[in-house]
């Protein structure tokens, strides 16, 4: 039944969009299949279609698509999906450190936006300030495609045992 009226849904969907919809309808779509083949540790990081990479022992880049999928109403990136970036990539930066037994989990988030997140992509860059063993402290600075700075931030995180 629940297969029927998700087909019944898309279809629905599919009839009606214009090619932007459809696109990111597409886009929203890969992003449910490559968490489903493990590309992706979240959906949310799926849907946004961040690349991620560690640069260094003390920094880590995730990079967002600019697209309408993420848009606000004034058609450029909604800070709230700003704020998704800047914590997946400070917070991936923190994890990819810790021993398998430990995970980390934002316990404050303070974000300066700086100018408009428009262009073709969103890069964010976070660095460590401090590590310790029950909190770290991560910078991030987030990137137009023209090196613009848009938004910059710091983020605690409260290392807490890994959940078996």
């Amino acid at each position: 039944m629940e297969n029927e009226s998700i087909h019944t849904l898309i279809s629905q969907i599919l009839d009606e969009a214009n090619e932007q919809e459809k696109h990111s309808l597409r886009f929203l779509l890969e992003g449910v299949l490559k968490k489903q083949q493990d590309h992706y540790k979240t959906y949310l990081a799926g849907f946004m279609g961040i690349r991620s990479k560690k640069l260094d022992e003390d920094t880590y880049e995730s990079i967002i698509p600019n697209q309408e999928l993420v848009h606000n109403p004034l058609h450029i990136v909604h800070g709230g999906i700003t704020s998704s970036l800047i914590d997946i990539a400070m917070g991936s930066l923190v994890h990819q450190s810790l021993p398998s037994d430990k995970a980390a989990v934002t316990s404050e988030m303070n974000i300066h936006f700086l100018a408009k997140g428009d262009g073709h992509e969103l890069r964010c860059q976070s660095h460590v300030v401090f590590k310790g063993d029950e909190r770290w402290v991560v910078k991030a600075n987030v990137y137009r495609d023209d090196l613009k700075l848009i938004a910059t931030a710091t983020g605690n995180f409260m290392v807490i045992p890994r959940k078996v």
